[in-house]
């Protein structure tokens, strides 16, 4: 027995139908179409981009002026000094100041003060500092002092010459202990050049540390300057006293 319902399907299956190919032109045309749509480059995805901002740095004005070699900047005006006036009033000099007059007692004998009349300096030993040489004594403040000379000897009237050898010799006098009342007596020989012939003890004390105290100074002071040029003699000839 035959379906008729699949009879009538079998039946139109072969039925030659005229709209069959338009069907399948048109939707091969849009095929086509969509097709060149995805495939065109207008239509592809564009990439995510974020608007970007130019930021340029500009130099300060003081910079800018600084490397353009420009003066820089005037700085406001001083405060305009005060002016002096022209002609300024002049001091008016003061008046001496004038002692209050004296009352005098009518009949008073009182005698005026009389000025007391300066001491006049004793003259000078001819020679300067020939006393020295011969009975004078010359004295330096560290306990040195320039004894008599013998008899003989050439007078030396050159006062700065015997002091400036005293100043020498004291200045390198270091006393050392010793009991109250110790003296030596040293004699030293200087050539004109100032250079120390000889030194030796004259008359030693109750110490030999004074002793030796004493010599060390001498020796240690030499050489000295040499002679003034106005002394006749070729050696100098001091006694030094060593005392406390």
């Amino acid at each position: 027995m035959i379906d008729p319902v699949s009879n009538e399907l079998a039946q139109r299956a072969h039925l030659d139908l005229p709209w069959r190919w338009a069907v399948a032109g048109a939707l091969g045309v849009h095929l086509a179409v969509a097709g060149v749509l995805l495939l065109s480059p207008g239509h592809r995805p564009r990439a995510l981009t974020l608007p970007s901002v130019q930021v340029r740095i500009v130099a300060a004005p003081a910079q800018r002026r600084a490397e353009a070699g420009g003066p820089p900047p005037a700085h406001p005006a001083a405060a305009a000094r005060p002016r002096s006036p022209a002609n300024p009033p002049k001091p008016k000099p003061a008046r001496p100041h004038e002692p209050p007059p004296r009352h005098v007692v009518p009949g008073s004998n009182a005698a005026a003060p009389q000025p007391v009349a300066a001491a006049e300096p004793a003259p000078a030993a001819p020679g300067g500092a020939a006393g020295a040489a011969h009975g004078g004594v010359a004295s330096a403040s560290g306990g040195i002092v320039l004894g008599a000379g013998g008899a003989g000897e050439e007078p030396f009237p050159f006062a700065y010459y015997l002091n400036r050898v005293l100043a020498l010799i004291e200045g390198n006098w270091f006393r050392p202990p010793a009991p109250a009342g110790t003296v030596c007596r040293v004699r030293c020989v200087i050539e004109r050049s100032g250079r120390l012939a000889e030194a030796g003890l004259e008359s030693p004390s109750a110490s030999p540390s004074f002793d030796r105290a004493a010599l060390r100074a001498v020796y240690a002071a030499a050489p000295f300057p040499p002679l003034p040029q106005g002394f006749g003699g070729s050696t100098l000839t001091m006694h030094l006293e060593f005392g406390p």
